[in-house]
């Protein structure tokens, strides 16, 4: 059933919003008063929507998309995030390439300085969703928008984007089986992304958390964590670059910048622990906030900074250093006992123990909430028993 004829049965898909579970006794209910096809695609409508209300909020239940769709789509916190670089390198004119349901299309039609935005996806549908979700989000005057459906190997990308516009593109990063990480094996491809730079060198390139930097064109890369979970990286290039890495932290809107590289370490832990945000870890960012926390690493690969001092910090994660001990899972869990422990979160690297089975051998019938760091140095398994602050 085609989404624009469900917009025109309201009572419907609000009666689908209605239902907790769509079990066989709900389906039955809404098929007595409505055709099984327009019920059909009522409850698909109204999942994605549900999956929409994490990154939209209320505006989810104005939008459409297609589950997948909706799965991928960017939320708009992370897509108002990124439409301020284009603002901010005085960009008017935006071509989202590739733009799916049309979740960053939404947080570029609500800058107002950005007055020109083309819609483009091979799928005429999506295409048609995502004009009908800027319209139905963004709601403001003075915004054209143009709709283009076609493969965008197909197009004159120059004239597309024009003179003193700019691109967003987000290539498919999956096939019918899975999630793909490759840079080399989006679509469109590698050959296609440096024609487009070629022709248009002001973009942002949306991209899995886990792409290989070394393969991508020369340009910023911007991890983006939202909420604790990394969701995005994006490679902007031309105007649009302005460092060399950055890490940035939603909902919070702080980011960090500088040149990757590691931070001095010292394998002596102090007073406190500091565990680092991903972000900043997955930019390679840690020796800039080293720098600037003036706190040493821990281990190279262990993301975890250590201060004499507490340190007020965005990026880092505090706990207070109880006891340290070699790794013994008997001894660990005695000593635990002794400091009254209950609930113990475990947190380790490199497969040194499975955190969910050793937590559950450590938790005790105390009071206290304790998180014990197991983390390999060279050949010795180390505990380190902390309180989180």
């Amino acid at each position: 059933m085609h989404w624009q004829i469900l917009l025109e049965h309201p009572g419907l898909l609000d009666a689908a919003m209605a239902i907790a579970d769509f079990d066989l006794a709900a389906i039955t209910r809404l098929r007595k008063r409505w055709d099984a096809d327009l019920v059909h695609g009522a409850i698909e409508l109204t999942k994605a929507r549900r999956k929409l209300a994490d990154k939209f909020g209320d505006d989810a239940a104005r939008m459409v998309a297609d589950i997948v769709g909706a799965e991928q789509a960017t939320s708009v916190d992370v897509a108002e995030h990124k439409a301020r670089r284009f603002v901010e390198a005085g960009v008017a004119r935006v071509v989202d390439l590739c733009c799916g349901i049309g979740g960053d299309a939404i947080g570029l039609a609500r800058i107002d300085t950005i007055t020109d935005l083309a819609l483009v996806d091979m799928d005429a549908d999506k295409v048609a969703m995502a004009h009908h979700n800027v319209a139905a989000v963004a709601r403001r005057d003075g915004l054209t928008i143009n709709d283009v459906a076609a493969d965008v190997e197909s197009l004159d990308l120059g004239a597309l984007v024009g003179n003193g516009g700019a691109f967003h593109i987000d290539p498919s990063r999956r096939d019918d089986t899975r999630r793909l990480w490759r840079y080399e094996d989006m679509q469109p491809g590698p050959d296609l992304i440096e024609r487009l730079i070629a022709a248009c060198p002001d973009g942002a390139i949306k991209l899995g958390p886990g792409v290989d930097f070394d393969a991508l064109p020369p340009g910023e890369v911007e991890i983006i964590n939202r909420g604790g979970t990394l969701v995005q990286a994006v490679l902007w290039t031309g105007r649009l670059a302005r460092h060399t890495r950055t890490a940035t932290r939603l909902p919070d809107n702080v980011s960090l910048h500088g040149e990757p590289g590691g931070a001095p370490c010292d394998e002596s832990p102090r007073r406190y622990l500091l565990a680092v945000d991903p972000a900043v870890e997955r930019a390679d960012l840690i020796g800039v906030l080293s720098d600037e926390l003036d706190a040493p690493a821990l281990h190279p690969a262990l993301g975890l900074l250590s201060s004499d001092t507490l340190i007020d910090s965005p990026w880092v994660t505090p706990f207070e250093l109880i006891d340290e001990m070699p790794w013994r899972m008997n001894r660990v869990k005695q000593r635990l006992h002794e400091l009254d422990a209950g609930i113990v979160d475990v947190k380790t690297r490199g497969k040194a123990v499975d955190a969910d089975k050793t937590a559950a051998q450590l938790r005790g019938n105390g009071e206290r909430h304790l998180t014990v760091f197991v983390l390999r140095f060279g050949q010795q398994v180390r505990a380190l028993i902390t309180q989180r602050l």
